[in-house]
């Protein structure tokens, strides 16, 4: 079985529900889905998306240490959430590609192919 590209960081169902739908259909492959901080870190520890989507909150607080670690590895990924201004969240979030909730459908893929594409190129 493939391992999934994007690691999706949420926590709220149809958020989550919505953005894995959107990247199936995008032919993107299945995405990695984690609701709290702690499955991530522990997915993390034996896997490597090319890409990750980022809630900056998730059911146990705030994943300032998974930013961290795919800031550390270089894997791009895209802030995806409800804060209107970055300006109030832990600075390591400034590293991924800002797109507010709720977003446009088009204008979240763009940004997670983009991300993509950074993690082919690099």
């Amino acid at each position: 079985m493939k391992r999934p590209a994007i690691l999706l960081l949420e926590d709220q169902p149809l958020v989550s529900w919505e953005v894995e739908e959107m990247l199936r259909d995008a032919g993107l492959g299945e995405a990695a889905v984690m609701a709290s901080c702690r499955d991530a870190q522990a997915w993390l520890v034996d896997e490597s998306p090319n890409a990750a989507v980022v809630d900056v909150f998730l059911r146990d607080g705030e994943c300032v240490e998974i930013a961290e670690t795919l800031v550390k590895r270089n894997i791009p990924f895209v802030v995806h959430s409800a804060h209107s201004q970055p300006s109030d969240i832990h600075t390591v979030f400034l590293n991924g590609q800002w797109i507010p909730k709720p977003a446009d459908p088009a204008e979240l893929l763009h940004a997670i192919r983009v991300c993509l594409l950074q993690a082919h190129c690099a």
